[in-house]
């Protein structure tokens, strides 16, 4: 998009609804466009319920599997962060590594200080369960992800013959915004999801209020969630980035603006 393109930006606010810790890039990509973004996270990141053991007994018997596959930044954090209290990150050199999509392979990079060896072109879980292929035999893969995750991803590789151990490594839960943020979410001209579950908890957050901002979505999955909840996407980003959510965004605000001039 050449900048001119992003003129509808110029004023608007737009609500981020990702974790705290996660927000910023996408604030900043919102704010070099002179928009003014709303920071009401609608998930937040958290321990398992299981206290993490299960994740402790994987990570200990981490050459057992051939694969370890990331489904979200998040994932790969939390992962890792274990690792560390038990000792075993230095294991995971000799694991091929998957990644959902660029922002995960950026945090796979940062984390191991190596490149992800599976990156699909098709950035979700199904996707990256068709982006695996056939296994070898004695080939295994290892899936930590969110207690909420969705289970195509596991479905898709058992379906194509792997073994695989899904693991929770973290859960989201939703925050409690305050009357004058929510306020504020009400008021604005756009707001975007990058999950599933953060569909579920701002619409949590909102209660029995209206959303009448105009909604983007990350992907198709999340996009799907927004339908399953009865919310109209405006936009989904072409790519999973915070530039291609602002794209998207932008994509957005003019053809509401060209529907409005109808």
């Amino acid at each position: 998009m050449s900048e001119s393109q992003f003129s509808e930006l110029a004023d608007r606010t737009v609500v981020v609804t990702r974790a705290s810790h996660q927000a910023a890039p996408l604030a900043d990509a919102l704010r070099s466009h002179q928009a003014r973004p709303v920071i009401a996270p609608a998930i937040a990141v958290v321990p398992p319920l299981d206290g993490g053991q299960p994740l402790d007994d994987a990570l200990l018997r981490l050459e057992q599997f051939s694969w370890v596959a990331f489904t979200s930044p998040n994932a790969v954090a939390a992962t890792l962060a274990r690792a560390d209290r038990r000792g075993v990150r230095r294991r995971f050199a000799r694991i091929r590594v998957a990644a959902i999509g660029p922002a995960t392979a950026a945090r796979v990079e940062a984390e191991l200080d190596r490149p992800a060896n599976l990156v699909p072109d098709r950035n979700d879980a199904v996707g990256l369960a068709e982006a695996f292929g056939d296994p070898q035999p004695g080939d295994a893969c290892f899936v930590p992800h969110s207690a909420q995750a969705r289970p195509e991803l596991v479905d898709g590789l058992r379906a194509r013959g792997w073994a695989v151990d899904a693991v929770s490594a973290y859960r989201t839960v939703t925050p409690t915004l305050s009357d004058h943020l929510i306020a504020d979410v009400a008021a604005a001209d756009a707001v975007i999801f990058a999950s599933p579950s953060a569909v579920t908890g701002h619409l949590s957050q909102i209660g029995e209020r209206e959303v009448r901002a105009k909604v983007v979505c990350i992907g198709d999955t999340t996009a799907a969630a927004c339908a399953q909840a009865g919310l109209p996407v405006a936009a989904v980003a072409s790519r999973p980035s915070s530039e291609g959510l602002v794209e998207a965004v932008a994509t957005a605000l003019r053809a509401g603006e060209h529907a409005a001039n109808e």
